[in-house]
C-alpha cells in the first residue's frame, strides 16, 4: 500500500466504526509539538476551518504499514510518572530544543493502549503493532532538522509497562515521582480525569466498577496513585529505566538524564534547558515557583492518612530502589582501567 496519502498527515484520533477500529488524520501545522500536552496542539489547530473539513481516515491496519514504510524518527526515551511530579517539565524542557520531538499525553496513544477494554477480540500482538505504528506516525519530523523523539506518556500508561516495553524493547524510559501527599493536594485543587471515579474505566486501576459510589475522590486518587506507583515499583527492572523524584528537578535534565539517554547536551542546549526551567510548564507565559512548602501546609489530615494508608509504602520502595541504582551507577563510573591499584 502507498502511503503518499498521508505524508505530512498527523494521527489524531484511534476509535472504532461500524464494528472495525480506524484512525483518524488531521493536517496539523509543520511547527513542533511545543504545547503542555498534545491534545492542546490539536485542539489549536482544529479552530481552523480548513483543517476541520480537511480530514481523512483509513482502517487501523495501516499502521503496520507506516510502521515499515514510513519508520521516522526512533524514540529515544519514555517518561511516565504518577502525575504532579514534574513531568510535564522534563517534557517541556526537552521541547525548547529544535532537534526534539516530544509528543506529550496523546489521545491516539491512549486510544491504543485501551483498545481491549473497548473490544476483548483484540490480540497482544495487534495492540502492539498498533501502537509501534502509531508512535512512529507521530514521530514524523515536524520541519526537517529533529534528531531525537521523546513520548511523554499518561500517568496510568505506566501500568502498560511491559506491553510498551515488548515494542519498544531498547528505549530508555523514566519514571518520575514525588510526594504522595503533594500530589493529593494537587489533584484536589483541580482533579485530572484519572482522579475522578468512573472518568476512566476503573478496571485499569483493578477497581470494581460496584464500588464507586462508596468512594470518596480522595480516596480514589490514593488507590489510583498506589496503583500507578506500585506498577512503576513492580516493573522497575525492565528495560533501562529510571527512577527520577521530583526533587532532583530541573537539574537532573541538564546533568544526568542527558546522559541517561545518550546525549551530550551542547553549550547552547543547556542554556535553552536552563531557561526553560524557569518557566512553569503547564502555563508557560508564567514563572515557576516551588511549591512544596505550600501543598505540604494545605494538607488535611485525611489527605496525610489516605497517603500513608494507601501510597507511603510503596513510595518507599522507589526511594529505596532509586537510591540502591544511583549507587550502582557511581560504582560502575568509578570502577574504571584507571582506578585500579596494584
Amino acid at each position: 500500500m502507498s502511503l503518499a496519502h498521508l505524508l505530512g498527515w498527523t494521527p489524531t484520533r484511534f476509535f472504532w466504526r461500524e464494528g472495525e477500529p480506524h484512525v483518524e488524520w488531521g493536517r496539523l501545522p509543520a511547527a513542533p509539538f511545543s504545547d503542555s500536552f498534545f491534545e492542546q496542539t490539536l485542539t489549536r489547530a482544529m479552530r481552523n476551518p480548513a483543517r476541520l473539513l480537511f480530514r481523512q481516515t483509513t482502517p487501523a491496519d495501516v499502521l503496520d504499514e507506516f510502521d515499515r514504510e514510513q519508520p521516522g524518527l526512533p524514540p529515544t526515551g519514555f517518561i511516565f510518572h504518577m502525575s504532579r511530579c514534574g513531568s510535564t517539565l522534563i517534557a517541556q524542557m526537552l521541547a525548547a530544543l529544535p532537534q526534539n520531538v516530544v509528543v506529550s499525553e496523546a489521545p491516539p496513544i491512549d486510544q491504543v493502549l485501551q483498545s481491549p477494554l473497548r473490544d476483548p477480540r483484540i490480540t497482544p500482538g495487534q495492540r502492539r503493532t498498533w501502537l509501534r505504528g502509531m508512535v512512529t506516525a507521530l514521530g514524523q519530523r515536524r520541519q526537517g532538522g529533529e534528531s531525537r523523539y521523546f513520548i511523554k506518556f499518561d500517568s496510568w500508561h505506566t501500568l502498560e509497562l511491559p506491553v510498551i516495553l515488548e515494542a519498544f524493547p531498547d528505549v530508555p524510559w523514566l519514571f518520575v515521582y514525588r510526594d504522595p501527599v503533594e500530589v493529593l493536594v494537587s489533584h484536589r485543587r483541580r482533579r485530572g480525569s484519572q482522579m475522578v471515579p468512573g472518568l476512566l474505566d476503573p478496571r485499569l486501576f483493578a477497581i470494581d466498577g460496584a464500588a464507586l459510589p462508596a468512594l470518596l475522590p480522595d480516596e480514589y486518587g490514593a488507590r489510583v496513585l498506589a496503583r500507578i506507583c506500585g506498577a512503576a515499583a513492580a516493573h522497575a527492572s525492565l528495560g533501562r529505566s529510571r527512577l527520577v523524584n521530583f526533587n532532583q528537578l530541573p537539574a537532573a535534565v541538564g546533568e544526568s538524564l542527558g546522559r541517561f539517554f545518550g546525549i551530550e547536551w551542547t553549550a547552547d542546549e543547556r542554556a535553552r534547558l536552563a531557561r526553560a526551567s524557569r518557566m512553569d510548564a503547564k502555563s508557560p507565559n508564567e514563572t515557576y515557583r516551588d511549591d512544596r512548602a505550600e501543598k505540604q501546609r494545605e494538607a488535611t489530615g485525611e489527605i496525610r492518612r489516605l497517603a500513608r494508608e494507601w501510597v507511603a509504602g510503596i513510595y518507599a520502595e522507589l526511594e529505596a530502589a532509586r537510591a540502591a541504582s544511583a549507587s550502582s551507577r557511581s560504582r560502575s563510573q568509578s570502577f574504571t582501567p584507571q582506578s585500579i591499584t596494584r
